[in-house]
Order: C-alpha cells, then sequence, then structure tokens
C-alpha cells in the first residue's frame, strides 16, 4: 500500500498472531490499538472504511463505526463455522466482499448485503514461462530435486515452523544429497532470524526476498504453512505438505468452533484430501522428511496430485478479482458522496 501511495498511518504488519489463546492473552494490547485507531478514524473523518480480513479486530471496529459507509474485503469465516456467525455480521450492514463462493453464499443466506470478487492469487501467481530459467535464476542445477520452505508470514509461524523444516531439509538430504532447498522471505524483516537458523545448519538453503511465486513455481515440491501461500501453489499446479501448529489450546476450540473437515484451503475447496495435511504432534522433521520423500519418488503421485490441484482452483473465480473488489468499492464511495 505504501509503495501505491497510501498514507500509512500505524505500522500494523506485526499484528497478527495465530490462535485463540494467544490472542487472548494479548487483548489489553489490542484494547490500546483498537482506540488509538478509533481515534484517528474520528480526526480523519474519511467517507469510507475499507475492511481487509484481520477479522477479531475489524469486526470491533465495524460495531463502533456503524455510521460510516463500511466496505469488508475477506470478511470473517462463515461457511463451516458453528455458531451462525453469518447471521451476527449481516445486520452490521456492511458490503461484504468474499473471495471464496462458499462464502458468499454463507452470507447471502443470512441476508448480508455481499458480493462473490473472486480470489486475488488468481491475478498474482502466474507461472513462469521458463521454469528452467528461474531454477537456474535460483541457482538450482537442472536434475536436482528443489523443495520449497514456506514457513509464514508471521514471527509465531516462523519461529515455530522454520526449525522443524530445517530438521526435515537435512534428513532428505541424507537421502537425497543432491536435493536443493528454496525460502522466500515474507518481508525483510525476517532476515535476520531466518538467515541465522539456516546458517546454523550448514544447508544447502537459498533465501530470497519476495519471489514466493518463482520458488513455487520451481519446486518439486513445497512444505508450506497452512494459508494463502497453499492457494499459490496449487495455482501453479506445484505439490505440497500443508503443516499446521497451534497451542493445544487453539487446537480445541478450533474443532469446537468450526465443522470443517480440512484446514488446507484446497482440501476445502475440494472437499477431499488432496493434499497432506500435518498437525500439532505429527509437524516433526522425521514424518516431514518422510512425506517429501514419498512424494518425491512418485512421479506417477505428483501428476495426479498436480492435476487435482487445477481443477480445484477453478472454483476461485476468473481473473479481475483486485479490479472487481476495486469497483465494489468505488461503487460504495460514489453511493455515499451522492447522499
Amino acid at each position: 500500500m505504501r509503495a501505491s501511495g497510501v498514507e500509512v498511518l500505524v505500522e500494523t504488519t506485526d499484528w497478527g498472531v495465530i490462535g485463540y489463546l494467544e490472542a487472548y492473552l494479548r487483548l489489553p494490547l489490542f484494547a490500546r490499538r483498537l482506540a488509538l485507531i478509533l481515534d484517528l478514524i474520528a480526526r480523519r473523518s474519511p467517507d469510507l472504511l475499507l475492511l481487509v480480513d484481520f477479522p477479531g479486530f475489524n469486526l470491533q471496529l465495524a460495531r463502533r463505526l456503524r455510521r460510516l459507509p463500511i466496505v469488508y474485503y475477506i470478511p470473517p469465516m462463515a461457511y463451516g463455522r458453528r455458531g451462525d456467525r453469518a447471521a451476527k455480521i449481516a445486520p452490521l450492514g456492511m458490503r461484504l466482499l468474499t473471495i471464496f463462493p462458499f462464502e458468499a453464499e454463507a452470507y447471502a443466506r443470512a441476508g448480508a448485503d455481499v458480493a462473490f470478487v473472486g480470489h486475488p492469487s488468481v491475478d498474482l501467481a502466474r507461472g513462469p514461462e521458463d521454469r528452467g530459467a528461474v531454477r537456474r535464476a535460483l541457482g538450482v542445477p537442472e536434475d536436482a530435486p528443489a523443495v520449497g520452505l514456506l514457513p509464514g508470514s508471521r514471527w509465531q509461524e516462523i519461529r515455530g515452523l522454520l526449525p522443524v523444516m530445517l530438521g526435515a531439509a537435512a534428513r532428505i538430504r541424507g537421502a537425497l544429497p543432491g536435493a536443493r532447498y528454496l525460502l522466500p522471505l515474507a518481508s525483510a524483516r525476517f532476515g535476520t532470524l531466518v538467515h541465522g537458523m539456516v546458517g546454523r545448519r550448514g544447508l544447502p538453503v537459498t533465501v530470497v526476498e519476495g519471489r514466493a511465486r518463482d520458488v513455487l513455481a520451481a519446486s518439486d515440491v513445497v512444505i508450506t504453512a497452512s494459508g494463502t501461500a497453499t492457494l499459490e501453489a496449487a495455482l501453479l499446479a506445484t505439490p505440497m505438505i500443508v503443516v499446521y501448529r497451534v497451542s493445544w489450546l487453539t487446537w480445541i476450540v478450533a474443532h469446537w468452533v468450526t465443522s470443517l473437515k480440512f484446514a488446507a484451503l484446497p482440501n476445502i475447496l475440494a472437499d477431499r484430501a488432496i493434499v497432506p495435511e500435518l498437525f500439532r504432534g505429527d509437524v516433526n522433521p522425521e514424518r516431514l522428511a518422510a512425506e517429501v520423500l514419498a512424494l518425491l519418488r512418485d512421479d506417477a503421485r505428483r501428476q495426479t496430485m498436480r492435476e487435482a490441484l487445477w481443477q480445484v482452483t477453478r472454483a476461485l473465480g476468473e481473473p479481475g478479482a483486485i479490479a472487481r473488489a476495486a469497483r465494489e468499492v468505488i461503487t460504495v464511495a460514489r453511493a455515499r458522496t451522492a447522499r
């Protein structure tokens, strides 16, 4: 946003928290942040409030600022959620822009003002014209197996998942000495932490900044944290293993509040297990290495997974999702101006 000319009043990139317990322990901090943002909005008096994801915080803003026209891009998950969250959000009167069709259907049933605009990854996750050139640019020999390591985009995820991924890489190297590892930095601010972890291992890991899609395109298999990266990998038909690590209390609460059978987005979209999912105790170097080696050694299984991923991404909508979302925001803003 800053690069596009947005005036950033508060830097929020480190606010993300994974887990219910983890968020609960930070409630006093988030209460102060909420007061800060409410004060900024009151002083700036905007014509429209555009909320993006971040449900725990943004819903509090929406409830307190109902006097303003609000567009919520990527509203809170309603599909597969117990307690009829959609029915509680619908009366807030926001224009909701969903990136999954099943989320739009859930909100529409509750009477919300909602539109399905498609997933932005469809616009962003384009494969390279020459995969071999990307591999060479990343220093991967033509005949070397390449494993992508994507531990997530939050401090909490990187500290919890990257050591396990590197441990798996060490075991894979014992079985496949020629394997290479590619690790994209979600942000330069993680550089010191990530380079320190990688340096202590002495593994052939190439750390690159801001080239996650190149890493996904160049890799034969990726190990990725659950989240948007799984969809970007799916759009490139890159085989993957999805990992998720949270506290035991968060794990229990998640099973209580949702009825979903899967956590990985490709599996949710397909309503079946296309890619392996590993949680909590199963996220260990031995299990991860075994899953990666099984995929690397089975060409037919990788091809089957690629084909299934291609099929599942059709549910994400046509290209142009970002432009459609922008047009929706402009429409609401113009309606406010007309009034």
